[in-house]
Formats: structure tokens, sequence, C-alpha cells
């Protein structure tokens, strides 16, 4: 019991906590520098998403990395601001703030581990029910004869990401005719003709290879490449061919009787409803190019109902734990009549939880100074009548 109220006295300690923002306050300077040349998505990867940080650069330095540490300044405020408290009238504020705390911090757990984000781009007079990853890719096959909405065997990211070197993977289904071998996993590279002047980075395929690039500072603009092999399970028969997702057509392969399709895409997300983009327009302030403001006119398809709804900045459409935002439009050259609309889609079940959280604070916050602030108007009444009667 002894060892026990120890580890409770440390983790719920004061010092502990100053210890884990001074961490915080680190890893946000760093993170923030190291940004500039690796970009957000891998200063995110590399020193908020991590355990452990190890850096040379501008400053040798080992810290826990940003999970650890939001893990353990969540434990803190809990035995030290909610278990270990005193509990009385004059503290209920204090612990109702810690409480709001907790909370945007179980909001920030819940983004990290069980939302999905990414974007859908849509063009004028087009209707899209799925929207795609901004980093994420599977590996998708298809019967290429089938007509209109096919069913789709999907390979995602976690199992060929790996796969680099000599690393190899043969992956199977019943419903499949034959296997599919993956290999030779690129972050960022382009399929080029082979020439003498560059070593390819993959198996030459029909003249073709495919070239590591260096890594963009915007992650979303990789783009990832594979090798894949085909063998027939009956008749033996194989084929090489390269996955990129610049191939304008996919891969194809004769099996069964059939032509099958494979390609390396973004992962791609089902909605809800469907969105069918109705107009676009953006206006820019005067006597310039840049956008002062940019919306969209959509209808919102849901079990064949239809409603009209407006898309803006800072005015999004929250509908079946979706939200989608306007980021962006395409192409820029005013000439082309049909617009593309870009907007960015979250699906995060804990989307509202950070107000709640504020208003869960800001009680808090009433219920520990709004006494402090009577009791002081108290006081220079007090004072103020003393100074009237003369006494």
């Amino acid at each position: 019991m002894k060892l026990l109220r120890r580890l409770l006295d440390v983790l719920g300690s004061f010092g502990l906590a100053c210890a884990l923002l001074l961490i915080l306050f680190l890893l946000t300077l760093f993170g923030t520098l190291y940004q500039v040349e690796g970009g957000l998505y891998q200063a995110q990867k590399r020193y908020f998403e991590s355990w452990l940080v190890v850096q040379r650069d501008p400053v040798p330095l080992i810290l826990p990395g940003g999970l650890p540490t939001m893990g353990l300044l969540a434990l803190n405020l809990l035995i030290g601001g909610l278990v270990r408290i005193r509990k009385s009238a004059a503290t209920a504020g204090v612990i109702v703030i810690h409480i709001g705390i907790a909370l945007m911090l179980a909001a920030a757990f819940v983004k990290q581990y069980h939302s999905e984000d990414g974007h859908l781009t849509i063009r004028e007079g087009d209707t899209e029910d799925e929207f795609s990853s901004y980093f994420l890719w599977e590996v998708a096959v298809w019967d290429a004869s089938q007509q209109g909405r096919v069913e789709e065997h999907l390979i995602p990211q976690a199992q060929f990401i790996g796969l680099t070197g000599d690393a190899r993977r043969t992956f199977s289904s019943p419903s499949l005719p034959f296997d599919i071998e993956l290999s030779n996993y690129l972050r960022n590279c382009n399929p080029l003709p082979k020439g003498p002047m560059w070593q390819a980075d993959s198996p030459v395929v029909d003249g073709y290879a495919l070239k590591r690039m260096d890594d963009e500072l915007e992650a979303e603009r990789n783009q990832a490449g594979l090798t894949v092999r085909f063998r027939d399970r009956t008749s033996g028969a194989a084929r090489e061919d390269l996955l990129s997702p610049l191939e304008q057509y996919p891969a194809t392969f004769e099996s069964g009787g059939k032509t099958w399709a494979i390609a390396l895409r973004h992962k791609r997300y089902a909605m809800p409803f469907a969105i069918r983009l109705e107009d676009f327009r953006k206006l820019d302030h005067p006597g310039m190019s840049l956008a002062r403001s940019f919306e969209s006119d959509v209808t919102k398809i849901e079990s064949g109902t239809e409603q009209k709804v407006r898309i803006q900045m800072n005015e999004p459409l929250r509908h079946g734990g979706l939200v989608l935002f306007q980021s962006s439009w395409a192409p820029q050259d005013r000439e082309i009549p049909r617009m593309y609309s870009v907007f960015s889609v979250v699906r995060n079940p804990s989307d509202y939880w950070p107000l709640y959280s504020c208003i869960v604070i800001a009680i808090g916050l009433l219920l520990t100074f709004t006494p402090k602030l009577l009791r002081f108007v108290r006081s220079q009444n007090q004072l103020r009548s003393r100074a009237q009667t003369g006494t």
C-alpha cells in the first residue's frame, strides 16, 4: 500500500505536471523547426505521434514522444485533479475544470485512433459518395468486365508498406483464381522508361521501371509505387507489372476466363450519403487574383431524398458523422468551364467534444471565480460604507 501511495503521489504531483508541460513545449518547438525541412506530416509522426524522439540537429536530444507525454499528462490530471484533491464546495470549480480538460484530452485520443480524414474532389454536375485519404494507400482488385458498381478486393497499406528491398508477400483469396505477390514498395516514385542514365528501383517491365524520388514536404503529394506479380493457380501462368497512381489505366491479368484489373490508389471511404456539385463560385479581392471567399452549392442525396446545401469557408456540412469543409478548388484556370471543388472530409466521433469540454471548463471557472468576485464586491461595499459614515 505504501508503494502504491508513493506511486500515486508521484503520478499526481505538481512537479510531474510541470515536467510534462516542459516536454510538450520542447516537442512543439523542435517539431515546428523540423516542419520547415521535413514537412508537416513527418513532423507530426516524428514528434507528436511517436513514443520516443531522438534527434541530432539542431540540438542533440532524447525525449519521450507526444503519445507517452500526453498519456502521462492525462493520468496526472486524473490523479492530481480528481482523485487526490480535497472534495469540498471550495474546490468544486477546480474539479469541474479538470473534468473539462480531461474531456478535451479524451477527444484528442478518440480523434487520433478512431477518426478518418481525407478529401473529396468533385466536378460541377458530378455525384460522389466516397472520399479519399490524403496519405494512406490501398491495392484494389476487381473484375474488369463488370459494369457499374463492382465488387472490389482490397489490400490495405498496412499489409504492404513494409515490403521494401527484397521483401515480398503473397495474397490469396478463395474468390480470386490467382495469387498476387507484392514487392518493392516505394513511398514516392515515378514510372519512367528505363534508360542507361539512371538506376531502377524496381524490376524493368516492358521497358519501364520505378525511380525513387525524394519525399515531398507536403506528404499528400507523394506518389507511392509497387511491383506486382500475378500467378494463375490452375495454369501456373504468371505476369509481372508495375503499380503507380500516376498510371492512366490499371494493370490487367487474364485468369479464370476473365480480365482482372488491379490498381494502387489512395484509400477510399464510403459516405452514408452522396454529394452532387451544382455550382462553385470564387470571389477575388478587388484588383487581385487572391480569393476573398469561395463556396459550393451541393445537393445531398440520402435514401432517395435530396437537400440543397451551401458549403463555404467556416460553414461546413455536418451530417451522418461526417464534416465536409470547403478547402480548395481546381483548376485555377478561369477559362475552363467545369470547375472542381475540393472538400476536406473528416469522420470524427469526438467532433463536438472540444466544444463540450470548453463549456464544462467555463462552468468550472464560473464556480471558482464567481464566489471570489462576490466576496470582493461585498468587501468593497463595506469599505465604501465605512468611508461614508466615517467609522
